[in-house]
This record gives structure tokens, C-alpha cells and sequence, in this order.
């Protein structure tokens, strides 16, 4: 009986021990299921003055101007996406202050002001990083290609867009002023920026 107590004790120590090396173990080994990882590269993050953003596009390595192309359109939409949706607030904010028929005529115009002022800016982006992976067996390979769009040129671009879209009798309904909306742009961008720290 004295035996099977020491032995029972000793497994018991045996299995505290071995459970707490076998945790270790356990986290060490999940580290590892995810395979090797990689740094995009090109990338930047978008800073209190610049959007930013890089595409990825994956294609002929015969083809790498089609790459090149392509993610470049990818890195523009993820800035469109980023802007979109801040824009979006400034928009409802300048809604809640007229009325209900009119004011949708006028979200319309600043809505369609916004996307067209940032298409302008986006069409003369250039691309401040170009890369490619590995060309595969297949004969693909991956491109990156970043871009950094300032914030100010988009805010004075869409204010001054929006300024010619609306009419005076619009302007007056709710009160629109180009510095006022400008302004308006960069304080949405500065509290985002906050939100992303």
C-alpha cells in the first residue's frame, strides 16, 4: 500500500510537471500553425496628412503592366473605401440640418461632389512603390504597388466641387461655405486617424 502511495504521488508530480512543459509546448506550436509570415511589401500606413494604401494584384509575370495596372485600381479603391466612409458622416451631418425633399436633392449633390472630386485627385496619383514577388511555377507572380493621396488635396478638391455643383438657393439652405465644409472634411479625418490609434 505504501508503494502504490508513493508511486500514485510521484505520477502525480510526473503529470503537473509534464502538463506544464506540455502547455509551453502547446502556445509554442500555435506560433508555428500558421506557416511562415510575410511583410507586405510597400506598405505604409495612412498618417495624420495622407491616405495610404497598397494593392496587391497577382498575374502573368509575361504580363507585369497588367500587374502593375491592377493593383494599382486595388491600392485607389481601399483609399475611395477609406475616404467613403468618413465622407459619409460629413454628408449626414450637413443632411440633419435641412428638410426632407430638398434635402435629399442635395445629398445627392454633395454625395456625387465627393466621389467626383476624388476621382479627380485619384486619376493623377502616382504609385510611390512598386514591387514583385517571386514568379511562381505557374508563371504568376504577385505585384504590390502603393500609393499616398493627401488629405488636404482631397478636402480642397471635394469642397471646391461641391461649392460649383450646389446652387445659390442650395448653399443658403444649409448654410454652405467651402472653408467651413473644408474644415469640416479635416476635423472627420483627424478624429479617424484617432480611432485607428
Amino acid at each position: 500500500m505504501g508503494k502504490s502511495i508513493v508511486y500514485a504521488t510521484i505520477c502525480a508530480v510526473a503529470l503537473m510537471v509534464s502538463s506544464c512543459g506540455g502547455a509551453k509546448q502547446v502556445v509554442q506550436q500555435s506560433k508555428q500553425a500558421f506557416g511562415r509570415t510575410q511583410t507586405v511589401p510597400c506598405f505604409a500606413p495612412d498618417t495624420k496628412d495622407e491616405f495610404a494604401a497598397t494593392g496587391i494584384y497577382m498575374g502573368s509575370s509575361r504580363q507585369k503592366g497588367e500587374c502593375i495596372k491592377n493593383a494599382l485600381e486595388n491600392a485607389k479603391q481601399q483609399v475611395y473605401a477609406k475616404f467613403h466612409h468618413k465622407y459619409k458622416g460629413v454628408i449626414k451631418d450637413y443632411s440633419n440640418t435641412y428638410g426632407n425633399n430638398k434635402g435629399n436633392d442635395i445629398e445627392s449633390k454633395l454625395e456625387r461632389g465627393g466621389k467626383q472630386a476624388l476621382d479627380v485627385v485619384l486619376n493623377d496619383v502616382q504609385a510611390w512603390c512598386t514591387e514583385f514577388g517571386d514568379i511562381q511555377d505557374d508563371g504568376m507572380v504577385e505585384c504590390y504597388v502603393a500609393i499616398k493621396v493627401p488629405k488636404k488635396q482631397v478636402a480642397q478638391e471635394t469642397a471646391k466641387t461641391i461649392e460649383n455643383l450646389l446652387t445659390n438657393d442650395e448653399k443658403k439652405m444649409i448654410d454652405f461655405h467651402e472653408d467651413r465644409f473644408f474644415k469640416e472634411l479635416e476635423k472627420e479625418w483627424e478624429e479617424f486617424d484617432n480611432e485607428l490609434k
